[in-house]
């Protein structure tokens, strides 16, 4: 009992940060296994969830939702088959950058709009 609870107080391991291509591996291979594998349960076929997908996978869902989604946002930006030697952390790089260009472009927009809007009322006087 008190060893139970010595383990669940202890900090897992990180694991280092991963290279592209070993998170596209991971997605990969979780959603095959959530795409395919089956359980019968009470006598019926059920698909199996996310999460259990993950565990046969042998990585945190959260991990592999990040990873998925960030590799679909960064495939629009960048070619990922020549950045797969990189890691992970450069393809967040990427996206945040690229958030913040577009966030920049959608105030200068607004400004421009403002701005646009103001002197139509001085010509209209």
């Amino acid at each position: 009992m008190q060893q139970q609870q010595q383990q669940q107080q202890q900090p897992r391991a990180r694991t280092k940060e991963r290279y592209v291509f070993e998170a596209m591996n991971l997605v990969k291979l979780w959603r095959q296994i959530y795409e395919t594998e089956t359980r019968i349960v009470d006598g019926r076929t059920v698909r199996i969830t996310l999460d259990q997908a993950a565990e046969l996978v042998g990585c945190p869902r959260k991990t592999l939702e990040d990873y998925y989604y960030l590799l679909k946002k960064a495939q629009n930006l960048i070619n990922l088959e020549e950045k797969k030697n990189e890691k992970m952390g450069f393809i967040r790089k990427i996206c945040k950058e690229n958030k913040k260009q577009q966030q920049q472009l959608w105030w200068e927009e607004e400004f421009y709009q403002i701005n646009q809007f103001q002197m139509d009322e001085i010509h209209d006087d």
